[in-house]
């Protein structure tokens, strides 16, 4: 099987490296429905998260929670990073912790991850266009060592129809898809992962249209109907409390990262 063929079916999905390059910058993490790992092959990572400021040389990162705003990174010069994106029941495999447990602001990934050490190590060692193929590898090693894991079918499930469906699903139909009731559906996802159907749906649009605005899009407005939000000023307040700035904000920040968009009309 294909490498990268290999890491989707074991739940791993995007692996990339990068180097920042000028001043440094804040980079506001975007809300999705999967767990992180980053490594710093330079100095310690620096994660503003509800208030708080840590320093982790590698973060394990959960999902988001209600009323706490997506996580802040502060991106530095000669600091070569290693970012992967994990599915959460993967990320309950490699840990040994369910997803419940580890929120968007993370916990140093030496603690929950003693291999990442001696691969931070290994990295540093290797040419920047072996490192993704490397950590790949290094996560399918892993993932063959560990245990097997007692999870929730319901909650994992209804969170993959929650992303598929960019958030565009009632809890009712959700819970009828599961063979739940409504309120059953909403323990088993807190219990599980830490938040319920209804933020869940809130993360997975927000994320789409994250996506939509950085492929490029005529008008703010446009963003949103294609989205799923009932307007731009929905779409306005969803930014607003999950990523603690606007869309237009967001946008220039992150222009430097984005290839060929273009600003949306207001």
């Amino acid at each position: 099987m294909e490498l990268r063929e290999a890491c989707r079916a074991a739940g791993i999905g995007v692996v990339v490296t990068s180097d920042h390059v000028g001043p440094p910058r804040l980079h506001r993490a975007v809300p999705a429905l999967y767990a992180r790992l980053v490594i710093s092959l330079g100095a310690p990572i620096e994660v503003r998260y509800d208030g708080h400021v840590h320093h982790m040389p590698a973060v394990v990162a959960g999902l988001m929670r209600p009323g706490i705003a997506t996580p802040t990174l502060t991106l530095r010069s000669n600091q070569p990073t290693v970012y992967v994106e994990l599915s959460p029941l993967t990320l309950h495999r490699l840990t040994g912790v369910p997803p419940s447990a580890v929120d968007a602001g993370g916990i140093d990934a030496d603690v929950l991850l003693p291999w990442v050490g001696w691969a931070r190590a290994e990295l540093a060692t290797h040419p920047v266009q072996q490192r993704a193929w490397l950590m790949r590898v290094r996560l399918l090693e892993q993932l063959e060592r560990a245990n097997r894991i007692a999870a929730s079918h319901d909650a994992l499930a209804s969170l993959r129809f929650i992303a598929s469906s960019g958030g565009r699903v009632s809890v009712t139909e959700l819970a009828r898809h599961a063979h739940l009731s409504p309120r059953h559906l909403r323990h088993v996802m807190r219990h599980e992962l830490g938040i319920g159907p209804k933020f869940a749906a809130r993360v997975a649009r927000l994320g789409t249209a994250v996506r939509r605005a950085s492929e490029g899009a005529d008008s703010w407005a446009q963003v949103a109907a294609d989205s799923g939000y009932s307007d731009q000023s929905h779409l306005v307040r969803e930014f607003t409390e999950l990523m603690r700035t606007t869309p237009s904000g967001w946008l220039a920040e992150e222009s430097r990262n984005l290839q060929g968009w273009r600003q949306p009309a207001p």
